[in-house]
């Protein structure tokens, strides 16, 4: 009998978003739909009293898990030496805040059991080089392979119709202290043109240095931007956020794919320099998506 695969979660759980997504885990783990896998913890880097929602939730996803959630403060830890590090590397020296974030690490490196995958939903802490380097992270960025790459999401819309992007992407990488730098693990494509979009592309002042304007002011807005083009497109990337997660466990639990060292491999043991492409298993998941009612 082959061994299950096992995955950890980990989550700052600050916000409906990343709560969201580590119950809809867990709800295809208990449904079955995730193959031959286990999740076998759930990590949160706030501590019990931080926050009331964070507590409330915690408790109802380790009922609902049935797994261990493990709970460790960042933000209370050597917090006099953060502030310090943080400074330094506001001034260029990183070292002292990468070595706060190996020590943070090591607070609770030995609680957490190996995995053949970690997924990251939602949390809000950096990684020590450390924890890079002895867990199989992945995190999502709303973006292809190629870009645009360091930015949140938001910025990432802007940059798209700045360009006037006719595609984009959605990615999962492995978390590597270069952020959004580490090799590919999966990935999807998806169209920015069509009925649904093409009269608010059209909308956009034709005008270079209006449109510039526009896109400026609108940027500033970060999450709250209301432009109708930035929130049709931040639906259609969001559509595919958690179709690409379940598919990349799937593909690990069925052999197709798996992590050593700083490899991607598939099946054969074949090094996917460019990660594995889940467009087609994505979209079929999300032509079958049942249209949530008003």
């Amino acid at each position: 009998m082959s061994r299950r695969a096992r995955i950890g979660l980990f989550s700052t759980l600050t916000g409906a978003g990343s709560r969201a997504l580590v119950t809809a885990v867990a709800e295809a783990w208990h449904g079955g739909t995730l193959g031959d896998v286990d999740i076998a913890f759930l990590f949160c880097n706030r501590g019990p009293g931080e926050s009331a929602l964070t507590d409330a939730s915690a408790v109802a996803l380790e009922a609902r898990l049935g797994v261990p959630v493990v709970r460790a403060s960042a933000a209370r830890f050597r917090t006099a030496e953060r502030r310090a590090a943080r400074e330094r590397d506001a001034a260029g020296d990183a070292e002292a805040l990468w070595a706060w974030r190996d020590a943070y690490y090591a607070t609770f490196a030995d609680l957490l059991p190996a995995t053949d995958l970690d997924l990251l939903l939602g949390d809000m802490w950096i990684w020590g080089r450390r924890q890079c380097a002895a867990r199989r992270g992945v995190n999502l960025h709303p973006a292809l392979p190629t870009g645009p790459l360091g930015k949140m999401w938001f910025d990432v819309i802007w940059d798209l119709i700045a360009a006037g992007a006719a595609g984009s992407g959605v990615m999962l990488h492995r978390v590597t202290p270069e952020v959004d730098r580490g090799p590919v693990v999966t990935y999807c494509r998806y169209g920015l043109r069509g009925p649904e979009t093409d009269s608010l592309w059209s909308a956009l002042p034709e005008c270079l240095t209006e449109r510039t304007a526009l896109i400026a002011s609108q940027r500033a807005l970060k999450r709250e931007a209301t432009h109708p083009l930035f929130g049709a497109l931040r639906a259609r990337g969001l559509a595919r956020e958690l179709p690409l997660m379940l598919e990349t466990v799937r593909s690990v639990a069925g052999g197709r794919l798996r992590l050593e060292g700083d490899s991607v491999l598939d099946a054969a043991g074949v090094v996917l320099d460019a990660g594995l492409d889940l467009t087609a298993q994505v979209e079929r998941a999300v032509a079958g998506a049942v249209p949530s009612a008003c």
